[in-house]
């Protein structure tokens, strides 16, 4: 039963910071994008209440 606790704790451990390296290495790209759509969203916004 030991074999079997430390294998899934080693795995869970291993998928863990798998899935940690893989949102560090998507973050410095994603928040760039959401930054221009919600500057583009912001500046629709202000086009319309100007164009009224």
């Amino acid at each position: 039963m030991e074999a079997v606790t430390t294998a899934l704790t080693t795995a869970i451990t291993e998928f863990a910071g798998d899935a940690m390296s893989a949102i560090g290495a998507i973050v410095p790209v994603a928040l760039p994008i959401m930054g221009a759509i919600v500057v583009v969203g912001i500046g629709i916004k202000v086009f319309r209440k100007f164009a009224k």
